[in-house]
Formats: C-alpha cells, sequence, structure tokens
C-alpha cells in the first residue's frame, strides 16, 4: 500500500481518498507485486542456455512465486467474473510474463528442439498448465500433495516432453532433410549430362563429322553421356524434394577435388595424408560426388570429435568397386562423442549415400584408439 502510494504522490492516509474504488486499489497493488513475477521468471531463465530447459525453469518459478503470494495471486488470477477492473485480463494477455513466455517458445521453435507449431498456442497452453497446479495449490493446502520439488520436476518434464519430437521423428527429418540434398545434388548432375548430350548433338548436326569412323565415335560419346544419365535418373526416382528451393549454380565437386579439401582441413588444424591406390578413372557424376560427400562428412567429424588427430584418407580403384576409407588416430577416450556412434545426421547421410549406390559402409572405434570410416561404392566392370 504504501509503494502504491508513493507511486501515486500521496500519504497511505490518502490512499483511500485517490482510489475511490475499493477494488481498483487492491488491483493496483497486486499489478506492482506481479511486475515482480517479470524478473523473478526471467532471472530463473536466464540461468540455462539451454531454451528449452528455460521453458521448465521459468514454470517453476512461476509456480514458486504463487505460492509466495497466495492472496495477491487469488486476486489477480481467480476474482469472480465482474470484479476485476476491465483493463485486467487485456494488461495480463500483453504484459511482459505472457510476451516474453511467448518469445521463449519461440526461440525453441527457432533451434528446432520442439515440434513446429504457433508460438501463441503453446505458449498459453504450457501457462494454463502452470496456472492450473499453482491454483490447486493455493486452494487446496491441505491435500496430501507429494513433494513439491518432485511434482514440479516431473509437471513440467512430462510438458517438455510432450513439445519435443521422438527420436523416430527426428530421424526421420534427418533422413528426408539428407536425400533431399541428395536430390539436388544429383538434379545438378543430370542437368550437366543433358547439357553435354544437348551441346554435342547440336554441333554434329551444324558440323558433320567426316566419314564414319567420326560420326560413329560421336554417337558414341553422345550414347555414354546419355547412359550415365539414365543411371543417375533411376537413382534419383523416389527421392523427395523441398519445393521451392533454389539450385546452387556451383559445380560440384568430385575426388578430383581431394587435394583442395585436403588443404582446407590442414588450415583448420586437421594432419590428414591423401593415398590413392589403383588406377583412378572417370567415375560417373553422382557417385564421384557421393565419394566425395563421404570423405567431407568423415573429416569434420573428426574435427568436431577428435580435434588435431592425424587422420589418413584411402581411395583405392578396384575392378568392380571403389574403396573410400576415412581413419583417425586419436585417443581412444576421445571416440564416443555424439555422432561418433553412429546415430548422428552425418553418419545418416553417409549411410544415405552409400544405400543409393547399393554399397556398404563400416564405422566405429578401432581397438587402439582412433575411428574408422569405410565405404564401398560399387563400380561398373572396365571396358
Amino acid at each position: 500500500m504504501r509503494a502504491v502510494a508513493d507511486a501515486t504522490g500521496v500519504s497511505p492516509a490518502a490512499i483511500y481518498r485517490h482510489f475511490t474504488d475499493r477494488s481498483e486499489l487492491i488491483f493496483e497493488v497486486c499489478e506492482r507485486r506481479f511486475r515482480e513475477l517479470h524478473h523473478v521468471v526471467e532471472e530463473a531463465a536466464a540461468t540455462s542456455g539451454d531454451p528449452l530447459e528455460s521453458l521448465r525453469l521459468r514454470g517453476r518459478a512461476y509456480v514458486r512465486f504463487g505460492l509466495a503470494h497466495p492472496e495477491e495471486y487469488r486476486i489477480w488470477f481467480m476474482s469472480k467474473p465482474g470484479t476485476a477492473p476491465d483493463w485486467t485480463a487485456d494488461r495480463i494477455m500483453k504484459g511482459p510474463v505472457v510476451t516474453h513466455l511467448v518469445q521463449a517458445v519461440q526461440a525453441c521453435l527457432d533451434a528446432e528442439v520442439i515440434r513446429p507449431a504457433d508460438p501463441a498456442l503453446v505458449a498459453f497452453g504450457l501457462w494454463s498448465a502452470v496456472h492450473g497446479l499453482t491454483s490447486l495449490l493455493i486452494t487446496k493446502p491441505a491435500f496430501p500433495w507429494p513433494d513439491l520439488d518432485e511434482l514440479l520436476d516431473h509437471i513440467l518434464s512430462m510438458l517438455a516432453a510432450g513439445l519435443v519430437p521422438g527420436r523416430e521423428e527426428l530421424t526421420r527429418r534427418a533422413v528426408a532433410a539428407e536425400r533431399a540434398s541428395i536430390a539436388r545434388e544429383l538434379h545438378d548432375v543430370i542437368a550437366h549430362n543433358v547439357s553435354v548430350m544437348v551441346v554435342q548433338a547440336g554441333a554434329n548436326r551444324v558440323n558433320p563429322p567426316a566419314g564414319p569412323a567420326a560420326a560413329t565415335q560421336a554417337f558414341a560419346s553422345i550414347e555414354a553421356t546419355g547412359r550415365q544419365a539414365l543411371s543417375e535418373t533411376r537413382r534419383l526416382l523416389g527421392l523427395m524434394r523441398r519445393d521451392g528451393e533454389r539450385q546452387s549454380p556451383a559445380p560440384q565437386p568430385g575426388l578430383e577435388h581431394l587435394t583442395a579439401l585436403a588443404e582446407q582441413v590442414r588450415k583448420a588444424g586437421l594432419p590428414v595424408t591423401v593415398l590413392m591406390r589403383g588406377d583412378p578413372r572417370p567415375l560417373p557424376a553422382g557417385l564421384n560426388l557421393s565419394a566425395y560427400r563421404i570423405i567431407q562428412e568423415a573429416l569434420t567429424n573428426v574435427l568436431k570429435h577428435a580435434g588435431p588427430a592425424a587422420t589418413e584418407v584411402l581411395v583405392r580403384y578396384l575392378d568392380r568397386e571403389l574403396q573410400i576409407q576415412v581413419t583417425d588416430h586419436g585417443p581412444p577416450a576421445l571416440r564416443a562423442p555424439g555422432g561418433r556412434k553412429g546415430s548422428g545426421h552425418g553418419l545418416i547421410g553417409m549411410r544415405e549415400r552409400v544405400a543409393l549406390y547399393g554399397g556398404q559402409l563400416e564405422v566405429g572405434p578401432l581397438p587402439s584408439g582412433g575411428f574408422r570410416v569405410r565405404a564401398c561404392l560399387p563400380l561398373e566392370p572396365p571396358p
């Protein structure tokens, strides 16, 4: 009451003359009290950098504040219809507590840690749950409630768990995203092959080959390019692409760019050696791209999980398959974090690329320490 009197510039004794409506005075007192709630909730949320955990901390701080000020909470949130001033509901809905809760839910959506939804609906759903719990605890104090900390953690954890997509859903998302990426890349490969065929055919139409041998060679080149495009098209079937995504005009990389890739990761602090075995020969564009991406992802994982561990990239050309092996020599203690066990999205992408060509992928730690990625991609036998 004294704080309200000071804010309005009157003495406590004159406060009732300033507020002719007693209920208006009471709600003014409560409003000042609930300005503290905003700061309490924000301070609790700031103790965690995890956007989902911050939601749980907000709920816990909210319930505890309500229990610490039960009378103000009753008046502010549990009054009978018609007893509250007309502005109360509007001020609650547009107040900092609810507004910042919506923003916190949006942060979770931006971080993709909860399912896509309307942030306002999620925020009001969470608020309804913690408000219901707070109201029950205030109105039924004699009820044999379980331990408050355990009850709060259980209810709030259940609420958070209901927002989080399950492991299967996350895996489906990762696979769909990776397939969309592969589809975009194969689109570029096919577009390249068809463009080459059109150019070759157009050139031979304008300047017909001189003699049967030259004509045969020209048509053989077009045929080979067409067969390669058909092969890539078959592999493209079944892959889903996201609508409306722009295609990158940049040429896609292949094994011929391994030297540049190795130099790039060396500059990032990873000592890497590239070894080539067998007789290198031209590869189908899609397979060449997939081989490069597998090596690139494997080296990225080494940088993430093994630090500056000596790493060897081995590419072996055999008659009927291309073998890729990326081995790091990190210590055993560094071999298990995150995606190194084979559950990460990077390894999901590797499996998708290898499966696309009917190959095999082996990943896992080495007995002496370090980690190895080994992929075998079938090749058509050389002529």
